[in-house]
């Protein structure tokens, strides 16, 4: 049996957040003429990059020596 045919979409991913969290973030986005899912792709890429630069800061450095 075969996958499902491709749409052109994204996989959707899901969770649940506290009931004020999620209140709180449709007035912000709404405020702002956006939709939940773009303010929350961007909070994901924030938290990413942030992550990424954390852990680029706390390696080590290479001191050359063997």
């Amino acid at each position: 049996m075969a996958g499902r045919p491709a749409t052109g979409r994204t996989p959707v991913i899901s969770f649940r957040p506290p009931t004020p969290l999620r209140e709180e973030l449709d007035e912000l986005a709404t405020a702002e003429g956006r939709d939940r899912s773009d303010v929350l792709i961007e909070a994901v890429h924030d938290w990413v990059r942030k992550k990424r630069r954390e852990q680029a800061t706390s390696r080590p450095a290479d001191s050359g020596a063997p």
